[in-house]
Formats: C-alpha cells, structure tokens, sequence
C-alpha cells in the first residue's frame, strides 16, 4: 500500500516507486521518529539510508556540498542556522542520489515536515537550482507527515 501522495506531470515512475518504498520502510522502521517529530535531519538521515539500502549503485548523500563545479544560488544564504537549531533551513540539498565526483545527478530531495511552520518556496529555489545549475534529472520536494499525520506524505516534482 502507497504512502506517498504524488503530485507530477512527468514519467519519474521507476526512481518515484524507490522512494515510496523507502518511505514505506521509515514509517515502518522509524515511526518513532515521526511520531515525536524529530529533527527534519534525522528524519532525512533516515530516508536516506533507506534509499541507499534500494540504491546501491547510487551515492546518497545528506546536506551535500562536494561538488566540483559551484551552484551560483549557494552563494544566497537561505536562513542562517546552527547545529543546534531545530528546523533545518540550510542551503544544501536534504538528501541528494547521484554519483560522487562525477556528473551524473539522480535526484536532489528536499524535506519538510507536515508540521512546518515554514513556506517551502525557498526550498523550490534551490531545487531549480540543482536541476539548472548542477545537472540533476529529478528535484523533489516531500513533505513527510509526522506527529498525527503519519502515512500523508506528499511529493511534488519540481521543474
């Protein structure tokens, strides 16, 4: 049974099925987490090591910021913020699948919790970023239903 609310125009199904069946297996594994909202971070950690676990052949990585050419909207700091802060608002990407040291980019996966006091319009800007400035095929913003609103989860390509 699909957790995963889609909202899309395009054909992305295969990589789109991976990360419904990852998500499946964080509400499975780590409802916990949701449960309690917990970080966005960890949370993020999270379906990310679930997606590895499905995508071997692909590096998945958090919060990344190795790559060999600069994406020109990183230079716009989002919202300045500390190890400690509670709701992740960086400029780097929450999770991102591609090929480490190369140009082959998969997916560049914002999140944001159901419970997000934020607007999520400076997420798109960086997701169009990554798809114009650094080559990634997908941009995905998802929004993981947490607290009392496990199992609503929402995904929107962004193009």
């Amino acid at each position: 049974m699909s957790h995963l609310r889609v909202l899309r125009t395009t054909s992305e199904d295969t990589f789109l099925e991976t990360l419904d069946q990852a998500l499946q297996t964080l509400i499975e594994q780590d409802r916990f987490l949701l449960r309690k909202g917990a970080n966005e971070r960890a949370i993020s950690f999270r379906l990310a090591l679930h997606l590895q676990a499905l995508l071997p052949e692909w590096n998945v990585d958090c919060e990344y910021n190795c790559w060999e050419k600069p994406c020109h909207y990183m230079k716009q700091v989002v919202t300045s913020t500390t190890s400690a802060a509670t709701e992740a608002r960086t400029i780097y990407p929450d999770i991102v699948v591609h090929k480490r040291g190369t140009a082959e980019n998969l997916a560049a996966i914002e999140i944001a919790k159901s419970t997000n006091p934020f607007g999520v319009h400076q997420d798109i800007k960086k997701l169009k970023a990554y798809r114009s400035q650094l080559g990634y095929q997908l941009t995905l913003l998802l929004s993981i239903g947490v607290d009392d609103d496990i199992g609503s989860s929402q995904i929107e390509v962004i193009s």
